[in-house]
Parts: structure tokens; sequence; C-alpha cells
């Protein structure tokens, strides 16, 4: 039977996707593209859809949702692939806890990982006097995104109070963690199974370090503490291919975000590693010896 493959992506001209086609091509795979937003499920024929599908594995690079229905019917059918016996990098568990802020930084809690003070709430005046108890600078964040879309830094009450009671009448949760202090740069690693490929700096000329928002890689020699926090961060999250977020801060490091769909084109501009090529080969290697 020939090796067949599904990558799960709402872009599947994306250039990262492309690259990781083209390396599993390179090893022998036929690739597929899932497309959430066009798949039309039909429960009677659903298992048969994916049968020609071998070894039964699935490397998933988004589901591209944006609205709650959506998000939930994509996350279903990530939920229905596992019960039909596939292995999904990343699952759907990961996906669904790394993707949702609250519950990333509540699993980063629970294991004891440092993680700045972070309140979630749907109520206006809670949200504002969350303001006022986490010392009135905060950065309040969309529950799901990523690129940094929609962060904004609230240190001014007058203002915050705007900006509340704006995203009130848009039925918004609240999701505010303290701003800080990082001297505009965070480190992104990306951690795949149990190691970490590599890391760098991302500088930018303002607080947000995002490279979507202008920031600058840099390379980084990781230490120990760093490679170890990134590996408990991902664990944490459930999730095998995993990109950590961390600040350094007056007390020491701490871990911002974890991302289940990690980009890595900045990545490989300052790292020396073949990062299409680990990602390929741990995926590989996961799916062959599934059961």
């Amino acid at each position: 039977m020939d090796k067949k493959t599904i990558i799960i992506t709402p872009k599947p001209e994306d250039n990262e996707v492309q690259l990781l086609k083209k390396e599993l091509e390179g090893r022998g795979f036929i690739v597929e593209y899932f497309i959430p937003a066009n798949y039309k499920a039909n429960i009677d024929t659903f298992e048969q859809n994916f049968a020609d599908i071998h070894p039964k594995g699935a490397l998933v690079r988004g589901f591209g949702a944006d609205v709650t229905q959506k998000i939930f019917f994509r996350l279903d059918l990530l939920s229905v692939l596992e019960e039909f016996g596939f292995r999904l990098i990343n699952s759907r568990q990961s996906l669904e806890v790394a993707s949702d802020k609250f519950l990333s930084s509540l699993f980063l809690k629970k294991y004891k990982l440092p993680t700045p003070r972070t309140i979630v709430c749907e109520n206006s005046q809670d949200a504002l006097n969350s303001f006022d108890e986490l010392g009135g600078d905060v950065i309040l964040k969309p529950l799901y995104g990523s690129k940094g879309i929609g962060i904004t830094r609230l240190n001014n009450k007058d203002f915050a109070e705007n900006v509340i009671y704006t995203l009130e009448q848009l039925n918004e949760i609240f999701y505010l963690q303290e701003f800080v202090e990082h001297y505009n740069r965070d480190i992104r690693i990306l951690v795949v199974g149990d190691k970490v490929v590599d890391g760098m700096y991302r500088v930018s000329d303002t607080w947000k370090t995002n490279i979507h928002a202008g920031a600058q890689m840099k390379p980084i020699d990781l230490n120990e503490e760093l490679k170890e926090l990134a590996i408990k961060a991902a664990k944490a999250t459930k999730t095998e291919i995993a990109g950590v977020d961390i600040i350094e801060s007056e007390q020491g490091y701490q871990i911002l975000e974890v991302n289940s769909i990690p980009g890595f084109t900045a990545l490989q501009k300052v790292s020396k590693r073949n990062i299409t090529a680990e990602i390929i080969e741990y995926f590989i290697k996961t799916i062959e010896i599934w059961k």
C-alpha cells in the first residue's frame, strides 16, 4: 500500500505548508489536504473518505476558524478523526488548550510554571476591578488569536474604561494579563517531541514582539533552563510541536504563551537546523509506530 498522509490546513498555499508537503513527498508520501471550510461531513460515509490513508496520521497546521460555531465544528472534525483511529499531530486536545489563552495560562499555572498573573471574565466591572488588581498596567488579549492581532496594552484607567465598555457591547471575553517589563524582546523556542529544536530572540521597537508586528529575529544560545522550561510548557499544554514564548523579567523567565501551530520560517532564518526536516522526521516516526 502506498504511503499516504494528510495535512490539515485552512490554507494549502501557505509557504510553510508547502515546505512540509515537499519534505513529505521527498520521503515517499502522497500528501492530501484536508481543508475544514471545504469539507462536507456525511456521517454515513465519513470513515470511508479516509480509508486509503496509511499510516493513519495527519499533520495539523491550523483549522482557520474565528467564529465560535466554526471553532467547535472544526474541533469536532478533529475529534472524529481521532475517534476513527487517526494520530493527529498536534492533537485535538492540544489545539483546544494552546489555542485558548485561558486554558493555556491555567495549565501552565497548574504545572507550577512561571507565567504572568492573569484574570479572565465576562463582566465589564469585573474587568475594571481586575485592571486595578493587576497593577493598572495590563495586556488585553483576545481569547483566541495569534500573530499579536487584537492585543492592546491598557495602562490608563480612562482608556481602559473606554476599551472595556466598548468590548462589552460586542459580547467579548476579557483576558487580562499583567504587563511584565521585558525590554521589547522575548524568546521563541520550538519544541518537537521531547527536545528543543532551536530558538530565537524577537526584538522590537515596542512592547509587541511578534514577527508579524514588525519584530526582528536574532539568534540566541539557549541555556538548559530555557530548554527545560520550553519542554515543560509544551507538555503542560499537551502539545508535541510547540512554539513557546518566554520573556526575561526581573523575577526571572516567564512563559507567555504556547502556540500549537508554530510558524518556523522566521526561526529558520537564524537557525542552522533544518526545521522542516525535524518536524517531518518526528511526524513520520510517530505515525508509523501508531497502532
